[in-house]
Parts: structure tokens; sequence; C-alpha cells
């Protein structure tokens, strides 16, 4: 330990600056674990991010982070199939807050995001990997359209229902060009938007998760 201790003070002296002076085996083999273990962590931290941008691993993350900022009794689903008198829809997400309820559209990849309202798709771009993604806003106001028939049957029908259009790649913060789009937003906004939605009235949440769960199928 002690010799450890004496190879920094001396490689990083500012007396003398003998950051660059390998004089012994011993500093040659200090040396070489530094430089290892800076490999080391950089190649834990690639593989980290690695596995936190895939489309499981962002969901499981994003779940979590809405519950959590959503308070008590917020509740995320995830893939359910909601059926209605006269429709049925499936949701990748969908959430459960003290003030409504929340159609979700999750994106895991995609730093510079363009696209509008109105056109068929958008496109996700990371430096040179382009995706294309078709427009989900379509596809999310059918899924309204169910859960408000839903929730008007249980006596519900105040409860406003609205799309949150979510991108999460952890490589950075996305830059959005989403004409016409008010329902986009990155992962660095969530408290912010969760502070703003906290204002509006309350709803009878527990009522509001019983009927959806008990209009979900299998």
């Amino acid at each position: 330990m002690k010799g450890i201790q004496s190879f920094f003070q001396d490689w990083f002296s500012l007396d003398g600056f003998n950051v660059w002076k390998l004089q012994t085996p011993m500093d040659y083999v200090y040396f070489t674990l530094i430089l290892a273990g800076g490999f080391f962590l950089i190649w834990l931290a690639i593989r980290v991010l690695s596995s936190m941008r895939t489309p499981e691993g962002t969901t499981a993350r994003m779940a979590k982070k809405l519950r959590r900022i959503g308070g008590t009794g917020a509740q995320v689903w995830q893939n359910v199939t909601v059926v209605s008198q006269r429709g049925r829809c499936v949701c990748p997400m969908l959430y459960a807050a003290r003030e409504g309820v929340y159609v979700v559209q999750l994106y895991h990849f995609g730093l510079e995001v363009s696209g509008s309202a109105s056109s068929k798709s958008w496109t996700l771009a990371f430096h040179k990997d382009v995706r294309q993604e078709p427009n989900p806003l379509d596809r999310m106001d059918e899924q309204i359209v169910v859960i408000n028939r839903v929730l008007s049957r249980a006596g519900l029908g105040y409860v406003p229902v609205e799309k949150l259009v979510l991108f999460a790649d952890v490589y950075g913060r996305p830059q959005l060009n989403l004409r016409g789009v008010d329902c986009a937003l990155v992962r660095q906004d969530l408290k912010q938007w969760r502070r703003q939605k906290k204002k509006r009235p309350a709803v009878d949440l527990p009522a509001v998760k019983q009927a959806l769960e008990g209009s979900f199928q299998g």
C-alpha cells in the first residue's frame, strides 16, 4: 500500500511533474495496472449502457421511473390488451397517475428525431445509424377511444386520457423536431412534466385502476 501511495505521490507531484518518469520495475507494473483498470472501466460502462439501451431495458427503467414520480398509487402496465364493448386495443405501455391516464409510446433509440404529426413515419438517428419508425399517433388515438369507453362504462367519463410519446436513449439527450406533436417528451424532462401534470385536479385513481384492470384480456 505504501508503495502505491509513494508511486502516486511521485507521479502526480506538482514539484517537477514526474508523471512520465517510470524509473523502476514497480513503476511499470503500477502503470500497466492503471491502464488495464481504465480500459476495464470503459468496457464495463459500455456494457452497462448497451444493456440499458434495449427495448426491454428501457421499458423496465422508464416504467419504474413513471411509477416513482407518479406518487402514491401510480401504476404502469406493459403490453396489455384493453377490451371495451365495441372494440379492443393493444397498449405497449399504459400509465395511470393521480390526474389521469396516459397511453405511452416509448423509444429506446435516437438522439435526433424528426417528423410531424401527419407524416407516415418518423426518423430516429444516432450518428450514421438512421431508422424509420411508423408514426404512432393514430394508433394511440385508437387506444384512447377504447380506454375512454371502458372508463365511461365504469362511470369515470371525466378522467382525462392522453398520449405520451417518450424518447429515452441513454446515450444522450434526444433532440426532437416533431412538427405539430405536443405530446412528445425526452426522459430528462420527465420530472418537470410531472410537476405540471400534478397541478391538475385529482381523479379517483383506485376506481380508474380497477376499471382498467377489469378490461384487460388474458
